[in-house]
């Protein structure tokens, strides 16, 4: 087997270092450009730790509004149990200090879903104390957010409520189309629909649309096993009218 002949370096090739001569190069890159390249390296310094402030920013304002939310639930659940107990003074304060929180959260962080839905807990505590205009000032400007579904549901639900509790042939028309964009995004979720429809059929009775108004009601008793008070006296009525 034939050995390859090695070329024999020259003493101008041993003598050079194509490493050092690109360490060279670049140390007088460095020396030439050196407040360009610390401007650069500060840059991209500023940057990184920006991206990583907003990000704990951002992480610490959704446990916030978590925090929040949970807390508002947590006392407006008190307000009812009082209620419930006729301890009106105890509910009405514990209804304030939900509202309170709520407000407060969704205030502070109107892009995120806990606060969202903390200004829904607020609507609901407005349109039990009769401040339609509150609830539907506050519900549409989370509507307006584009909120998740987990948000639009419930925003909707109250929204159609508010409108038919203060009645206008317009506002019952609105009422309308929220409990029918309720059946659109619900994906086949049978407590929502059941919510839906009930809220079609009252609409339905208040604009004397009696007929759609018992088809929307049978639609809803037959996606729910448990007959409510409501619903008992929705039949009844459509049976007197229909009698």
């Amino acid at each position: 087997m034939a050995h390859r002949t090695r070329k024999k370096l020259t003493k101008k090739e041993i003598e050079r270092d194509p490493i050092g001569e690109k360490l060279e190069t670049g140390a007088l890159f460095l020396q030439t450009h050196y407040k360009e390249v610390i401007g650069g390296l500060l840059a991209l310094l500023v940057v990184v730790f920006v991206i990583q402030y907003m990000s704990s920013q951002k992480s610490t304002a959704s446990q916030e509004s978590m925090a929040g939310f949970l807390t508002a639930c947590q006392i407006f659940s008190q307000a009812t149990t009082a209620a419930a107990t006729n301890q009106a003074e105890q509910a009405f304060q514990a209804m304030d200090a939900a509202y309170s929180i709520s407000m407060e959260t969704w205030n502070n962080n109107p892009q995120n879903d806990w606060a969202r839905k903390s200004a829904v807990l607020a609507a609901k505590i407005d349109i039990i104390r009769g401040n339609y205009e509150g609830a539907l000032t506050t519900l549409s400007s989370v509507l307006a957010t584009n909120p998740d579904v987990s948000v639009k549901i419930p925003a909707l639900l109250h929204m159609g409520i508010v409108l038919e509790n203060r009645g206008t042939q317009q506002d019952l028309a609105n009422a309308q189309s929220s409990y029918q964009e309720l059946l659109d995004i619900s994906e086949n979720n049978d407590a929502v629909d059941a919510e839906a429809l009930l809220g079609l059929s009252r609409v339905y009775f208040a604009q004397q649309n009696y007929v759609e108004s018992e088809n929307a009601l049978g639609r809803a008793l037959a996606l729910t096993a448990d007959t409510t008070a409501f619903e008992a006296y929705q039949i009844a009525r459509l049976a007197e009218i229909s009698n």
